[in-house]
Order: C-alpha cells, then sequence, then structure tokens
C-alpha cells in the first residue's frame, strides 16, 4: 500500500492512499449515488451475496475492491477475537480489539470499524476504539467508520482521523423527514426552503426537490469545508464551531482531548502563521496551548540576571511588546539602572503565563481570545500553576505586580504579602499608574548591581531559555557553549562561533533553525534526529522512502538533525511528524536547509569576512 499526506492537522491527513485496486483521496465521503458527484469521487454500492454475508463494492477510476463483511450478531456471539479480513488488504474489527497480533501478520490497507455506530452511541467507546486502533496499527491503514457521518459531524470525524465516510445514515434521516444542515444539524426543512437558506439545486428549485438530493449535496459540502479547513490548519477551529449542532460532538471532542491527547499533540505543529481563535472552552484544550504551558514548566527556568520579577497583562497586539501598552510600560522604566534585571512576564488565558523571551514561541504570537475580565477556574489555574513555577524556579528578589488588584486578586496567595502591586483599578497606562510603575520597579533595583556582562550576558540567557523550550535544557547547554557571538538584528539573529554559523531565529518563525556547525555540537546523539537512507544521495529535500528512522519527539516545523550511517548528514525543517515519517510511504518528510559538505553550509560570516563577528554573549 502506499499512503501520502499533504496536510496534517489534528488526526486527518489530507492527501490519498492506494487501497487493492483503488485510489483514494483521504478524507473522502463515499456516494451512494453518482448524480452530482465529481468523475473522481468514490463509489459504494451492494452486490449480490451469499446468506450471512454482505457485499460492498468500492469504485474509483481505478478500479473495484469487492467487500464480503459477515453479519455477526456479537450480542449473541460476543466480539469477533480479532481481525477479520474482508478483501485483499483489507480487515474488518470491532472494538475493543482482543488479543495481540501475530508478529507475521501485515498491516492491513484498509480497516472497517465494523461496530462504530454502537460504539458512537457509547460516546467514549468510539474514541478508544480509534485510539487503539491507530496505537496498533499507526497512520498507514486508511479507517472506514460506517454509519456515523451526517453532515454536521464530518469535520469532527476527519479530526479523528477517520478517513471514509459513507453518508448512509443521512439518508435514512432523509427518508424520515429530517432536514440535516452542515453547521446547525438538524433543522426545520419548511423553514430552511421558504428562506433559501440553503443553496443546494434541490432546495433552490420550484417545487424543491427531494430531501435526499439536498443530503447528498451537504455531505459534499461539509468534506470541502473541511478538506478547505485541513489545508489552511484550521479544522480544529470548524470541529469547535460545530460543537453547537448536536452536544454529542462536543462530548466526543471532549473524550477526544483526554483519550487522543498523544496523538493530537504529536501531529500539532510547532510554528505558527497569522492569527487563530481561541474562543470555546473548548479551545483551550487544544494540544498546541497544552503543549506551550507543560514545556514551560518542564523546560523552562527565568533566566538568572532576571531578579525583578514584573507581572503585566497580555495585549491584543502579538507579539505583545509591540503593543501600545506594553511599550508605554517599557518606556516607565527602561531608562532606569540595571532595568536589565527586570523580567517582564505577560498573564494570559488560556495560555497561562508568557516570559517576555517566549513571546515569539508559537502559539503565544499566534492567538486571540475574547477579553470580558471573567475567568473560569481552568483558565485561574492556568496561570496560578505557571506564577508557581516562575517563582519556585527563578531567583527573583523582588515582584511588582502592574494588574487589576480586582480581576487579579485570584493571584494573591500565590504572591504573597511581599508583592508590591502598583494599581488601584484597570487603567495600567494612566499617568498615575505609569508613575507607580516606575516608582516600584526603581525601589526594586536600587539594592541589584549591574549584570555581569551587561545587557549581552541577558540576551545569551533568553536565548538559551528559548533553546531549552524547544530543544531541551541538555541539548540547549550544548549548543549554546563557548565560544558563542551574536549576530543580526533583533527580529533577525545568528548564533555563530565568531567562524562559522550555529543557529538563526527569525522574530515571525520564534524558534531557532539550526545549521550544520550547530548540529556537530549536538552529535554523537542529537535531539530530533531523522536517520536516511545510506543509499540515497542527499541531493534536494527528503522523502518518506528515504527515511529509515525518525526521532517520535519530533513534531512538524521541528529544527531536526539529518544522519547517514551514525554520521552528520544535513539539517532541515519537519514536514511530517516523526512518527509519520515512518509510517507513511510517500510524501515530503524533511525539507532540507543545510548539508554536509554543500555550498549552504558556509556561515555568512565566512562569506563575507568581517573583522568585527559580533559581540561575544
Amino acid at each position: 500500500m502506499t499512503r501520502s499526506a499533504d496536510f496534517v492537522d489534528g488526526m486527518a491527513l489530507l492527501g490519498t492512499a492506494r487501497v487493492g485496486p483503488i485510489t483514494v483521496p483521504t478524507p473522502a465521503l463515499l456516494e451512494v449515488d453518482s448524480d452530482g458527484a465529481s468523475p473522481d469521487a468514490l463509489t459504494l454500492r451492494e452486490g449480490e451475496s451469499e446468506p450471512g454475508v454482505r457485499r460492498l463494492l468500492l469504485g474509483s477510476r481505478t478500479g473495484e475492491l469487492d467487500l464480503r463483511i459477515p453479519i455477526l450478531a456479537p450480542e449473541v456471539t460476543g466480539p469477533p477475537a480479532g481481525p477479520i479480513p474482508v478483501a485483499p488488504g483489507a480487515w474488518l474489527v470491532h472494538a475493543p480489539l482482543a488479543g495481540p497480533l501475530a508478529s507475521a501478520e501485515p498491516s492491513p490497507d484498509l480497516i472497517v470499524l465494523g461496530n462504530a455506530r454502537a460504539l458512537w452511541n457509547g460516546g467514549a467507546p468510539f474514541i478508544e476504539g480509534i485510539r487503539t486502533v491507530r496505537e496498533r496499527f499507526g497512520a498507514r491503514p486508511v479507517l472506514w467508520a460506517p454509519r456515523v457521518a451526517l453532515p454536521h459531524r464530518v469535520p469532527l470525524l476527519a479530526y479523528l482521523g477517520v478517513d471514509l465516510l459513507d453518508p448512509t445514515e443521512g439518508l435514512l434521516a432523509a427518508a424520515g423527514g429530517m432536514f440535516l444542515d452542515p453547521a446547525l444539524g438538524a433543522a426545520d426543512a419548511a423553514a430552511m426552503r421558504a428562506e433559501r437558506a440553503c443553496p443546494c439545486p434541490a432546495c433552490s428549485a420550484d417545487p424543491p426537490g427531494p430531501l435526499s438530493d439536498h443530503t447528498r449535496d451537504a455531505f459534499r459540502r461539509a468534506l470541502a469545508e473541511t478538506r478547505s479547513a485541513i489545508r489552511q490548519g484550521r479544522l480544529r477551529e470548524l470541529v469547535e464551531s460545530r460543537t453547537t449542532s448536536e452536544p454529542a460532538l462536543a462530548e466526543m471532542l471532549r473524550y477526544a482531548d483526554r483519550e487522543l491527547a498523544a496523538l493530537l499533540e504529536e501531529r500539532a505543529p510547532v510554528t505558527g502563521a497569522g492569527i487563530r481563535s481561541y474562543v470555546l472552552a473548548e479551545s483551550h484544550r487544544r494540544p498546541e496551548m497544552d503543549r506551550f504551558r507543560r514545556r514551560l514548566v518542564e523546560r523552562y527556568r527565568p533566566p538568572r540576571s532576571k531578579s525583578v520579577l514584573l507581572l503585566v497583562p497580555c495585549s491584543k497586539t502579538k507579539p505583545y511588546r509591540g503593543s501600545r501598552s506594553h511599550r508605554r510600560f517599557a518606556s516607565a522604566f527602561e531608562d532606569l539602572r540595571g532595568a536589565e534585571r527586570v523580567h517582564v512576564v505577560s498573564i494570559s488565558s488560556p495560555i497561562g503565563v508568557v516570559p517576555r523571551e517566549l513571546e515569539d514561541v508559537p502559539p503565544a504570537r499566534h492567538y486571540d481570545i475574547p477579553v470580558t475580565g471573567d475567568w473560569s477556574e481552568v483558565e485561574r489555574e492556568f496561570v496560578r500553576t505557571g506564577v508557581r513555577h516562575m517563582l519556585a524556579s527563578g531567583g527573583y528578589r523582588s515582584v511588582v505586580v502592574h494588574l487589576d488588584p480586582g480581576e487579579y486578586a485570584y493571584l494573591r496567595p500565590e504572591l504573597g504579602a511581599a508583592a508590591r502591586w502598583t494599581l488601584q483599578d484597570d487603567r495600567t497606562t494612566s499617568s498615575d499608574a505609569l508613575a507607580a510603575l516606575r516608582s516600584a520597579l526603581q525601589e526594586a533595583l536600587a539594592s541589584e548591581s549591574p549584570v555581569a556582562g551587561g545587557p549581552l550576558a541577558v540576551v545569551r540567557e533568553e536565548l538559551a531559555e528559548l533553546a531549552s523550550v524547544q530543544f531541551g535544557r541538555a541539548t540547549a547547554g550544548r549548543l549554546l557553549a563557548s565560544p558563542l557571538r551574536l549576530a543580526g538584528r533583533p527580529w533577525f539573529q545568528r548564533l555563530t562561533d565568531g567562524r562559522r554559523d550555529l543557529a538563526t531565529v527569525r522574530e515571525e518563525r520564534g524558534l531557532l533553525f539550526l545549521t550544520v556547525a550547530g548540529a556537530e555540537r549536538l552529535v554523537p546523539d542529537p535531539p530530533l534526529s531523522v536517520d536516511v537512507d545510506p543509499a540515497l544521495p542527499l541531493t534536494g529535500d527528503l522523502f518518506t522512502p528515504g527515511v529509515r528512522a525518525a526521532d517520535r519527539s519530533i513534531r512538524i516545523g521541528d529544527s531536526v538533525v539529518l544522519r547517514r550511517d551514525g554520521a552528520l548528514a544535513g539539517v532541515g525543517e519537519a514536514v511530517l511528524p516523526g512518527a509519520l515519517m515512518t509510517e507513511l510511504s510517500h510524501g515530503l518528510a524533511v525539507r532540507v536547509r543545510h548539508r554536509v559538505g554543500a555550498p549552504t553550509d558556509i556561515a555568512k560570516t565566512e562569506e563575507a569576512p568581517s573583522s568585527v563577528p559580533g559581540p561575544v554573549v
């Protein structure tokens, strides 16, 4: 079997797969009637078969897959003991799966989750069944969950990794007079058609056409919206917007965030672009938010030179430091002696706390939320956890709080009586507020000595913490070991050893890009490494057939180290998570940036020699 993914979003893989004689676009709708379907659509029809067997024919332009599915009675005989072959490369399974697979048993091309409808009606068992299938067989098999799809469920099912969607339940509902809308779920047919709210041909006709025709069109529109959202990396937003159409969708998403958390985080990119909306409570559980909060506690430590903690509110503008309010905060104290010892940390939901040096790390630079001043207990706990970590792991001798004392009163027990609160109300940028901020920081800095090494020593500490969040603390220590120099501008910085670039960081990306020289500091045991086929000439980007092994901790957007036979071969940017680099048989795996021995390995400082290689940091 061949399977590729052009885009990954949640558990959804937008790409193609080969299942026996048919080519399957994923995710795909199985058309039971070709009217209005595209020529490339997959078709589903029933064929004649012997008693006790249901024969289903999956067709595409390239052929037809003949599935012979036994009609089981699990309530009488119990669930099947294991997978049941129903066609070459196709298995019927019932969750929960019983017993281990034989080690020599081949992995299937297609898995039919035979009791999907019963599992769906149970809620959590459906999600647990999905998890079991993917943990046991990986991303390679195409998954079909029969008789659970409705138009408004399509985004969620795709997000959960269901590749094939059949309209059976929708057509049965239409036969019973139910009008299904991709956004609203079940709706009043007379009202929708009276206002011509549905643009489909059946609803636009006079008189309106059959509800079955409307239902087929609703499925097609839902799938098109879903595939478009995957391309944009916004499938989770689409899923959340559909949760009000049926209580079961919110229920399933909650189960998924719990039971599929590891798989969803594995496929969530570490990079971002644009602004994403985090509106509902469900958005607070998105894997990228959870990862930021977790890495902050597990990997981040406040820079040693930061002895005064300053807590400030976040801003709508991202990064915060570019906002009008934060620029005014800075102007109140940046000219004070020892100002480099002030550690600006922003408080925000749902991310918790964001130190100034991590403001560009996704998703801190890419989120937007509704601001009301009303905090849920869950949001407050995110902040409390972050503040506790900052106080416990930092070397702060003073704490200054420039927050609304009413809105943020829940932080007083964490901060203690010694913390200096500078506000009487929520007007953080008034003249009086800024004067109080300056006074409090001036008093806190009065007993502080200048940082040994000056502001550049602080920059080095901040870069070390950025590298720690990205790679882990041990790796950051090896990468930023002396000799180390800093070159470039604040929006594009280059870490060098005085001769070669080790890594670069662009403001809009927020994370470090390794060079070959930087990777050399990390061998023989580099993190985020990909083993390349020894026979493969690394002349371009790396595709999955050339990957022999990949670190499972690799996420989309990570800066990865390429090795061949244990030796360093190059560095690049991951296009797939590490697990999918070996589970998928086709597609781009790593966008290669530098190769050992290639001209691109030469640092800018060598291409254009300078008598000023950058200040020592």
